[in-house]
């Protein structure tokens, strides 16, 4: 009975996008009365009557979102097939994947027989990246679209977790006892047992799939990545020669064969190839820049350089600059490369290209050319200014100008105030009797982030280091150590708190870890004090040679021995 209702109701109110040369000026539709109504599958009341109208009215002018939350509504409610669909197909109109995921959870749910909701449903999730969500569908999708589906777990199947992927692969696995003699299914499958480790039987699965359809070029080119990847060059480029006897003209594999003789150490046969390319490709640019990146990737600097100025002086694009100075730098020509990094001025690696040239610009007296730099910059790229600064302010202090980067950080926080990195560098640039001021930027920032890691970890430490309020630096430090616990700062940073705090146990759990994974001298004078406070002497002592050996001159370390001195 619905659906007959709902027929009438599409057929008198017109279709969804309605006819732009008719319509009337939108108006607000009116909120669905409150009544009680009782819902039975099937079955139709008066308030799904007055919801559809609703919904077919809202829809005819143009109120789509009005529409959605009306057929989903009904849809949930109703369990009916016409209106489910109908609330799909408006989701998917207007791209509103949240609502489509509902639709479609909606639909599995009263028709769980029906693979088109499953087939919609793994879709979604898949593309979304919820692989674990997606698996209790994947069989029934697989029944009616496996050749879509098997495309997206393809493509997808290098951002699965490898506990993911191999849930999916045992699915797989079942399919091709199945059906032995479909070639995708033998591709997905190697697919998956490459993102899981497992070499060996994703190089027979895409030999099952080569053997079903030798001319399948996605299996020909993962059989000789793996190969590649495997460090079986010879055996990746005979794939590809196979591949190219086929079809001569396929760029892809092209690619992959100057990837494989760049790997097997074959550069001059690969900068042939290159140049092979781009005679075919005379007009590709992003097919030029990606072969002057690959080259400059295995230091054929000059066959790199040589690429990328044949593309300037086509296309005029300053983001080249960026990768001309880079050979610069390698190539030990400091001012060349500060001049190509200069002259970047689009792109991703704006930023970059300064940050670079300041580090070119190493020592004091290049504080006049790097503040005309920065102010030019500044100027130029308004949109990079705060971070510019932050970049400014690092340089000044490193180079003793502490109080030119406060003074720096200063003007920028006026006039960026809610710029975190700025507040962040300027609390950590303080000196300690600064630090009541530098505790108003850490908690500034955690005010406006409270899960921010960085400044949990910093306002803890420096709390430990500059006041006695040690259990509240132990509050900070603790959520930091919840929200990263494999830091090694942050760990550094509890190990130290846990030490003020007479928890020598606990704390020689964290520092150990941490210097474990940052053997630094700070660190390392940090769990020298805990095993001296343990009067573990000798661990200590063979600590304190370890790192004195290393770091001679080390503040950290010179402070330890004074330590162990007072102890030994």
């Amino acid at each position: 009975m619905l659906k007959k209702i709902l027929c009438l109701l599409i057929i008198s109110t017109g279709i969804l996008s309605g006819c732009s040369s008719t319509q009337q000026p939108n108006e607000t539709v009116a909120p669905t009365p409150a009544w009680e109504s009782t819902y039975q599958q099937g079955e139709l009341n008066g308030e799904s009557l007055y919801d559809l109208l609703i919904a077919e009215l809202a829809g005819h002018q143009q109120q789509y979102d009005v529409s959605l939350e009306k057929y989903l509504k009904q849809a949930e409610l109703t369990g009916d097939p016409g209106i489910i669909r109908r609330a799909a197909r408006i989701a998917q109109f207007t791209k509103d994947a949240s609502s489509l995921e509902k639709a479609a959870r909606i639909w599995v749910k009263y028709e769980p027989d029906s693979q088109e909701p499953q087939t919609l449903l793994v879709g979604l999730l898949i593309q979304q990246g919820k692989f674990s969500k997606a698996l209790p569908f994947i069989e029934g999708a697989l029944t009616t679209n496996s050749h879509q589906i098997l495309a997206l777990l393809n493509s997808h199947a290098a951002k699965m977790p490898p506990k993911e992927a191999q849930a999916y692969l045992s699915i797989i696995n079942k399919q091709t006892q199945r059906t032995p003699k479909n070639s995708e299914l033998w591709l997905s499958r190697g697919i998956l047992e490459r993102r899981v480790s497992d070499n060996n039987n994703a190089l027979y699965s895409f030999n099952k799939a080569l053997k079903l359809n030798p001319k399948n070029e996605t299996v020909i080119i993962q059989k000789a990545d793996l190969l590649k990847d495997s460090g079986k060059y010879s055996q990746a480029l005979d794939v590809i020669a196979a591949g190219l006897k086929r079809d001569p003209e396929n760029k892809q594999l092209t690619i992959l064969k100057i990837q494989t003789l760049y790997k097997g150490n074959q550069p001059k046969t690969a900068v042939k190839e290159s140049n092979q390319l781009i005679s075919s490709f005379r007009t590709d640019n992003q097919l030029h820049l990606y072969l002057a990146l690959l080259a400059l990737d295995f230091n054929r600097l000059d066959d790199s350089k040589a690429i990328l100025q044949t593309l300037y002086s086509r296309t005029r694009d300053t983001s080249l600059h960026f990768y001309l100075g880079l050979i610069e730098e390698q190539l030990d020509n400091p001012e060349l490369a500060i001049q190509h990094y200069l002259q970047v001025n689009r792109g991703n690696n704006v930023l970059q290209a300064y940050t670079r040239t300041l580090a070119l610009l190493a020592g004091d007296t290049k504080e006049p050319r790097v503040t005309d730099i920065i102010t030019k910059a500044t100027a130029n790229h308004a949109e990079l200014a705060p971070d510019l600064i932050n970049v400014y302010a690092d340089w000044l202090r490193s180079f003793k100008f502490e109080k030119q980067a406060i003074t720096s950080l200063d003007k920028g926080i006026s006039t960026y105030p809610d710029h975190i990195p700025l507040r962040y560098s300027r609390a950590m640039m303080r000196p300690p009797e600064e630090f009541p001021q530098s505790e108003a930027d850490f908690r500034f920032i955690l005010n406006k982030d409270p899960n921010n890691a960085m400044a949990l970890n910093a306002l803890g430490y420096t709390l430990s280091l500059y006041t006695e309020r040690y259990q509240e630096a132990y509050q900070l430090l603790s959520k930091a150590i919840s929200l990263k616990p494999d830091d090694p700062a942050v760990m550094d940073s509890i190990g130290w708190i846990l030490f003020k705090l007479n928890r020598y146990d606990e704390a020689l759990t964290y520092l150990t870890k941490a210097y474990k994974v940052y053997p630094d001298p700070e660190v390392g004078s940090h769990l020298i004090a805990v095993l001296v406070a343990q009067n573990k002497n000798q661990q200590a002592q063979e600590l304190f040679t370890e790192l004195s050996s290393k770091f001679p001159e080390n503040p950290h370390i010179m402070n330890t021995e004074k330590t162990l001195n007072g102890q030994l």
